[in-house]
Parts: C-alpha cells; sequence; structure tokens
C-alpha cells in the first residue's frame, strides 16, 4: 500500500515537473507564497531566491557560479526566515554569565574597579580605530567571498606551489558549503545557548533579558559618525536575532578564511592579519565578548576540519568506484 501510493505521488510530482525543468521556477513560487503568508515578500530575499533560479537556467557554463552561489544563498534566505519562528523555540537568555566569564578570565583591573575588555575599550575608543574596526566589521563576508572566489575560480587553473590547481578544483567547493553549515551550527546555538552582546548590558543590565528591543549599533555608530552615512544603521536594521552573540560568526568567517587559506597555500598573511583585526574589532565595538570569538572560532575549525575529512572520504569512494568500473570487465571477462 505505501509503496503504492510513493510510486503513484512519484508519477504526480513528475507530470507536475518538479524533476524536471520546471522544478527551480514552481519551488520559487511555492517560497515566494510562504513568505507572503507568513509576513509579507520582500525585497531582498526576493532578489536572492530569483538569482539562484536564474544562474540555474542559463545553461551549463554558469552552473560554476550557480555551485558557488548557492550555499550564500541559502545561506541568506534561511538566516532571514529565523525572524518568525526564534521567539518560540529559543530557551533561556543567558546575560550575565558571558559578561562574568569575560569579567573572571580577561578582566581588567582600574581604579574603579574591575572592567570587562569590552567596558574598557568603551573607554578609551579612537577615530582611527573607530574607523578600520568599523570597516572590517562591515566587509567580513565580502573578504571571505573573495578569499573563496579567489580559490574557485581563479587557482583552481593555476594552482600554488603548495597545491596542484586539479587538487584545488577538486576541493575548494567546500569553502562556500563549510560557509553554509557553520551559519547553521552558529544560529542553532542561539537557541540552546541565546546570550547577549554586551552592548545590550551597557543599556539595559542584568535584569530578565527583553526581546522588544532592536539591534543595536553600538560602536559602529561612531563609524557611521565618521563617514556622516548611515552604513551601519541601514544594516543592522536586517538583524534576525539581537541575543546571538555567541558564537561570534564575524570570527568564524575570517578563521575560515585563514584555515582554507593554509590548506591551498596562498594568501595566508592577508587572511591572519584580517582574522586578527576582526578579533579586536569584535569586541572594540562592544558587540561580543571574548567569549562570542573562542566559541565562533572552534566552531569554524571544527566545520572546516569536519568539511576537509567528510569531501575526502567522499572523494576516496568516488576514485573507488571509478577504479572499480575500470578493473570490471576485465574481472568479468
Amino acid at each position: 500500500m505505501a509503496l503504492h501510493f510513493f510510486k503513484n505521488w512519484s508519477t504526480w510530482w513528475t507530470k507536475l515537473g518538479v524533476k524536471g525543468r520546471f522544478a527551480p521556477v514552481l519551488l520559487l513560487i511555492a517560497y515566494w507564497n510562504g513568505l507572503q503568508a507568513v509576513g509579507g515578500l520582500k525585497g531582498d530575499l526576493v532578489f536572492c531566491s530569483s538569482v539562484a533560479v536564474v544562474l540555474y537556467y542559463l545553461g551549463p557554463s554558469f552552473r560554476r557560479v550557480y555551485g558557488f552561489l548557492l550555499p550564500l544563498l541559502l545561506t541568506a534566505i534561511l538566516y532571514d526566515s529565523q525572524r518568525y519562528f526564534a521567539d518560540l523555540i529559543r530557551g533561556p537568555i543567558h546575560v550575565v554569565e558571558p559578561y562574568e566569564f569575560d569579567k573572571f578570565f580577561f578582566g581588567i583591573k582600574t581604579s574603579t574597579g574591575v572592567l570587562t575588555p569590552n567596558e574598557w575599550w568603551q573607554l578609551h575608543t579612537y577615530p582611527f580605530l573607530d574607523l578600520i574596526s568599523g570597516a572590517a566589521y562591515i566587509v567580513f563576508i565580502p573578504v571571505y567571498l573573495s578569499v573563496a572566489g579567489y580559490f574557485v575560480f581563479w587557482l583552481s587553473r593555476r594552482g600554488t606551489k603548495r597545491v596542484s590547481a586539479d587538487s584545488i578544483r577538486i576541493h575548494s567547493p567546500q569553502i562556500m558549503w563549510a560557509f553554509l553549515w557553520v551559519n547553521l551550527i552558529g544560529w542553532s546555538t542561539y537557541y540552546w545557548y541565546a546570550a547577549s552582546p554586551p552592548w545590550y548590558v551597557s543599556l539595559y543590565g542584568f535584569g530578565p533579558a527583553r526581546t522588544d528591543i532592536p539591534a543595536n549599533l553600538a560602536g559602529c555608530a561612531r563609524f557611521d559618525a565618521l563617514l556622516g552615512i548611515p552604513v551601519f544603521l541601514n544594516w543592522y536594521g536586517h538583524s534576525a536575532d539581537v541575543h546571538g552573540a555567541i558564537p561570534s560568526l564575524h570570527i568564524a568567517y575570517p578563521l575560515m578564511s585563514v584555515y582554507y587559506a593554509f590548506r591551498f597555500g596562498a594568501l595566508r598573511v592577508t587572511t591572519t592579519v584580517f582574522f586578527i583585526l576582526m578579533c579586536f574589532s569584535a569586541v572594540y565595538l562592544n558587540h561580543h565578548y571574548i567569549l562570542d570569538i573562542l566559541w565562533g572560532a572552534s566552531y569554524a575549525m571544527g566545520v572546516a576540519l569536519g568539511f576537509d575529512l567528510l569531501w575526502n572520504r567522499k572523494l576516496k569512494k568516488s576514485h573507488q568506484l571509478l577504479a572499480d568500473l575500470k578493473t570490471f570487465p576485465k574481472a568479468s571477462l
């Protein structure tokens, strides 16, 4: 009975074109209808989902670009979707513990008592540091995409002194899929260990966590003031979760860039310097505790190493299958 139903369902689904050329369009329409039902269509999400479908239909010559951007587009769509269910599944919000952790392990003694690094830096701000830390905070995703694109589209044809072009071509796609998965694991932490950022403590103290407040610019407001342009004001208006300070994904992306830079033998100095700058910026701008940084770094390394192992295992199985197919005719004779 169940098998018969499955066969009929598959036949109907195939007739609708879901297994054929119309599958992406049908999925796109279903997604837009879902958005409309829960909260209305948003221009950025319509754009992201449309780009994926257009690239798919542009033909084989664009499939590599499609494969490169697909994890990014899925990340954008899944991130925004959290605004519809975050408050329903979030566990207790931790306001005090991250603060006390940093104060205990990294506290700075002053004449007025022990301060967390975040608190100390808010008393020692400088326009130059505001400028470079704010700029780093803006470009952390473009930097990761640039590093990934450099390996996927450029060094996959030229290679490096350490790794051949063929090896980079085979392994480099994992960079973007690792990006998606470090986000998924990071976002899941928002719900089983929701944590308030340091700017929240500065503004609202240690009382019961509030979920009715918008994201705050914190130290990034100084960057906007320097430029006279509401860069961060517009950006943080799209924040889906205020109490998602742990882990710091601002740290996770740059550290994964460092991992792949050493993995493939290029951009090592550039990625390392940017990672160090991002660690400083996260604390200086009052957006993350050092605990958040350590947590994000552990996720980054875990995902990068895990993907390498899984990718190598997958390639090994593929090579073994190819070898078996080549030897099968001889064995059958």
